[in-house]
């Protein structure tokens, strides 16, 4: 399913905290949010495809999602989407592999781990059904390395 390392972080820290803050500001809500993990993804590394919510819980899910890459000197590594449509406007390719070289054949939208940057979905469309088009996968790192981190919101009372 996956390739990679993690680590846990310390929520206690003033950078976490506003990290945090941002993202739930971001959304316009107060919901709570899961453990922060970073994930370093080195060669060969990667993620399988997903949903980041969960069907079989009975209460509460993951309602949002960032992606934050820290670190992106790596070739390949990017995060697929295969359900999205392409855009077919060039000013996205600053965050997104376009051209078909650089899609490597992935359909949908890749997006790069470009140090900085984010990437932010939602899981669940507002009639509550589980949003198929996030089903996402992190690719396989070709060189070099990928970190990030992720951010869930949840909308029930995470326990730590």
């Amino acid at each position: 399913m996956r390739i990679s390392e993690s680590a846990a972080i310390n929520r206690s820290d003033p950078v976490v905290r506003r990290l945090v803050k941002r993202a739930k500001d971001f959304q316009g809500r107060r919901g709570n949010s899961e453990p922060l993990t970073v994930l370093r993804y080195h060669e060969g590394g990667f993620l399988n495809y997903h949903y980041d919510w969960d069907e079989a819980l009975a209460s509460g899910n993951r309602v949002s999602t960032f992606m934050v890459y820290l670190e992106g000197d790596c070739i390949g590594g990017g995060t697929n989407f295969p359900y999205l449509p392409y855009p077919n406007d060039t000013r996205w390719c600053y965050a997104i592999e376009c051209g078909e070289v650089d899609r490597d054949g992935y359909q949908g939208v890749t997006f790069k781990p470009v140090p900085g940057t984010a990437v932010y979905w939602e899981n669940f469309h507002p009639n509550g059904s589980g949003h198929l088009g996030v089903y996402h996968a992190g690719l396989p790192v070709k060189s070099g390395i990928k970190t990030g981190i992720n951010i869930w919101s949840f909308d029930k009372e995470v326990l730590v």
